[in-house]
């Protein structure tokens, strides 16, 4: 299509002026080099690059080295942390069962005592008087506590 002169180019289209490279959060730009301005006779004739990439193998060796140690440093730290976190799950779950434990503890012997003083009034009952319930369950529970006492007795250590 000829434009003449009293025509205008037609305007850019979005479609044509938009970048169809995927959008990242990362973008990562390639280091252009700057080139130096010369300053001697020998400079002048010859163009350096300055960069910030080293230009020797050992510079080179030694800026990935750098990267590596950061690397390592920051696992290590990663480590630790992840090991402190580990650390305070488990003591909190210890504390939470800790408490679970002592409060149903707590109500299993108010449980007993009330058991046992039921054991009493209906035995006292039976037998015609409180006295002789409240003895049996006692004498009960001294019985137990000494088979509890035997059973339990530790050995001595055999030299």
């Amino acid at each position: 299509m000829a434009l003449t002169r009293s025509q205008t180019p037609p305007a850019p289209s979005p479609v044509d002026s938009a970048s169809f490279e995927r959008e990242s959060p990362i973008r990562v730009v390639p280091a252009v080099p700057k080139i130096a301005k010369p300053e001697s006779g020998l400079a002048e004739r010859t163009s350096t690059l300055v960069t910030n990439e080293p230009t020797t193998r050992t510079g080179r060796l030694t800026k990935q080295f750098s990267g590596l140690t950061d690397d390592v440093k920051e696992i290590a730290e990663l480590r630790v942390a992840l090991a402190k976190a580990e650390f305070a799950e488990k003591v909190n779950f210890g504390v939470g069962k800790a408490k679970q434990g002592s409060v149903a503890g707590a109500i299993a012997l108010l449980g007993a005592f009330f058991l046992l003083i039921t054991i009493g009034l209906g035995l006292g009952w039976l037998l015609g008087h409180m006295f002789w319930g409240f003895l049996i369950v006692t004498g009960a529970l001294f019985v137990c506590g000494g088979i509890a006492w035997l059973a339990l007795k530790p050995k001595p250590p055999t030299t």
